[in-house]
């Protein structure tokens, strides 16, 4: 899998941040984190592509001015754009290398690591773990749709609860959280367990998803 952090800053303001990924062992053709600012608005942006699938997945959120702010000052911080290439000859087996553009203040630069959470130099580790989280924050996570089913054969499922919990379905953990909304799922019968996320609460259901259709539901787990 080879990842790319490119940024494409709009003019008068070079702080913009793109995490792009295109996996050689993964279902998605295409994973983007992003987070541009664009005065006023600073937007994060997560984005996937599955082959086949025309319309891509996608889900947006804002920061607030102190919280772009402080990711860019961090990015500063980590020297992002000056971090140097960090690929070993033979990298251990499964190991990951990222490609990185960076464009801070107007300043460009390029450098590619492997395996950025096992690095010595822990600003590789921090620099990616602040793109994604800081999206995946702000405009959640994506859930997996499965184009290799046949349409008719596969149903959506739509999930809120108070409070948030995680999902499980059939025994597997999503590792999602509620609010889920349009989650890809066979049609059928299925066992759904909601478990709040400070551990107080958990319940679980049995549904029922008909192809082509969506089921939603709304639990208060108190």
């Amino acid at each position: 899998m080879r990842f790319t952090l490119a940024t494409s800053p709009p003019a008068g303001d070079p702080s913009a941040i793109e995490l792009h990924a295109t996996p050689a062992a993964s279902p998605y053709h295409t994973i983007r984190y992003e987070i541009t600012r664009r005065r006023p608005a600073t937007t994060a942006v997560h984005r996937r592509q599955l082959p086949g699938l025309e319309e891509g997945l996608h889900a947006l959120g804002l920061l607030t001015p102190d919280e772009a702010t402080s990711f860019f000052a961090l990015a500063r911080e980590l020297d992002a754009a000056t971090l140097t290439t960090l690929v070993p000859k033979k990298p251990r087996p499964g190991a990951l290398t990222w490609r990185c553009d960076v464009m801070l203040d107007g300043k460009r630069h390029s450098f590619s690591v492997t395996d950025p959470e096992n690095a010595r130099d822990r600003r590789y580790a921090r620099l990616f773990d602040a793109v994604r989280r800081t999206v995946l924050a702000h405009a959640g996570e994506l859930p997996f749709r499965n184009v290799f089913f046949p349409a008719a054969d596969r149903g959506w499922l739509n999930v809120e609860s108070v409070p948030a919990a995680a999902v499980t379905i059939d025994g597997f953990d999503t590792k999602l959280e509620t609010p889920l909304y349009s989650y890809d799922i066979a049609a059928g019968t299925h066992q759904l367990v909601l478990r709040s996320l400070d551990g107080r609460f958990e319940r679980s259901f049995e549904i029922r998803v008909e192809a082509q259709g969506t089921t939603t539901l709304r639990i208060d787990l108190r």
